[in-house]
């Protein structure tokens, strides 16, 4: 788990402009990624090209990272537009693994509805972005498969109604901007089978104060092992008191251990053939991925930011990038543990360094967290801009590789 130290300092221009965001089913597992723009916008936040913009997202995903990379082998949900569909064929896509968001603001042209039925006969899926019955929008229900309703763009009755609808017709709903619990719970019975928003990353009530409890209890252990004078024996103890634990890391130790002359039969052995370190770090994962089991793609994100802080302390030379790792880490412990941050973070053994950087991002490393969630909102960080969405990019890739293994 070691990180290469190489990445470019920031210079004129960021090198990856796209950022993505996590679609959802109805039990919080990953159904895909939609691949948003991150560059400049107009001075009331409009992308001043949309053409400009899908082309960015397409060859900072092809050339930078890589399709496959940029939304983990998930569905990529791509933002097109009717000029775009018309002068670029053939599309440049797997089909099987590709949803074309048609913008909004797109009409019904016999040209575009053609070349969508054209698109849906090679395999692709056509989705409609933030859609609202009309004259213009209303033709183009026949030639999609997934439709997208904002939320925030529609009482909340309306919007019931509107999602039954859709769903009636045989669509899939996707609910966008979906904020909270409450949302998620009354857009799934309207009809919504996907969900879009920052609900999944935010603290949602578990049942029961037992469970709870063990998922602060676990919390403790990850924050235990966070310490960068954490031992051999403790490394040992944490996992050895905890069965799955216990399990799950050695079968990723015996996995890890192909090359080496003899498997891996104990807890102690494998420490010692791999080294504290790397069997510290996949005990971490595998700790955060025994907590909240339904939260999605919590985990996915936690360690995209733990990846990218730890790149981001590598290059700025910083001498404790474990520390930087467990900030990003444990940025999601509220979603996790069903509880405001500042509560969960109270209970845990934290340096207040990382404490304040968890709860009030202050710090080189709070200052890193903050970037690092930019990039995932499609946002530009405030500073070393090059840098850190570079960083984020080369993380998201092993963040997904990782979370699949735990």
């Amino acid at each position: 788990m070691s990180v290469a130290a190489s990445v470019p300092a920031s210079r004129e221009s960021p090198r990856v402009l796209f950022a993505r965001q996590a679609i959802v089913d109805r039990r919080g597992r990953l159904a895909g990624y939609e691949l948003l723009y991150r560059g400049p916008r107009g001075a009331d936040g409009e992308i001043p090209d949309a053409e400009h913009a899908t082309c960015s997202v397409l060859v900072g995903a092809f050339a930078e990272v890589g399709m496959g990379a940029a939304v983990g082998g998930a569905t990529a949900f791509l933002n097109v537009t009717e000029r775009f569909l018309r002068e670029v064929d053939p599309l440049p896509l797997a089909p099987e693994a590709t949803v074309l968001e048609l913008l909004e603001d797109a009409t019904p042209s016999p040209a575009l509805m053609d070349r969508l039925r054209a698109l849906r006969l090679q395999g692709f899926r056509v989705a409609l972005d933030d859609f609202a019955p009309g004259p213009t929008s209303t033709p183009l229900l026949d030639v999609a498969d997934i439709v997208k309703v904002d939320l925030r763009a529609h009482e909340r009755r309306d919007a019931e109604k509107l999602m039954g609808s859709l769903a009636a017709r045989g669509l899939k709903v996707v609910a966008e901007k979906v904020e909270d619990q409450d949302e998620f719970e009354w857009s799934r019975a309207a009809g919504a089978k996907l969900f879009q928003g920052y609900f999944f990353c935010k603290p949602v009530e578990l049942a029961g104060a037992e469970l709870r409890a063990a998922s602060i209890e676990r919390l403790r252990t990850v924050a235990g092992l966070t310490r960068p004078d954490v031992g051999f024996e403790a490394i040992e103890h944490a996992i050895k008191t905890d069965p799955h634990l216990a399990l799950r890391l050695l079968q990723q130790l015996n996995s890890a251990a192909v090359s080496l002359p003899h498997r891996i039969s104990s807890i102690r052995q494998g420490v010692v053939l791999l080294g504290p370190r790397t069997v510290r770090q996949w005990a971490l994962v595998l700790l955060l991925s025994g907590i909240g089991e339904q939260r999605g793609p919590v985990l996915a994100t936690a360690l995209a930011r733990a990846r990218t802080l730890e790149t981001l302390a590598h290059v700025k030379g910083a001498g404790d990038p474990d520390a930087w790792f467990s900030v990003g880490l444990l940025s999601v412990s509220d979603a996790l543990a069903g509880a405001p941050l500042p509560e969960v973070v109270e209970r845990l053994p934290l340096a207040d360094d990382v404490r304040d950087a968890l709860v009030h991002r202050s710090g080189p490393k709070g200052a890193a967290l903050s970037a690092a969630i930019a990039c995932e909102r499609a946002e530009l960080p405030e500073t070393d801009r090059r840098l850190v969405m570079t960083a984020y990019a080369d993380a998201i890739a092993w963040a997904d590789a990782t979370a699949a293994a735990a």
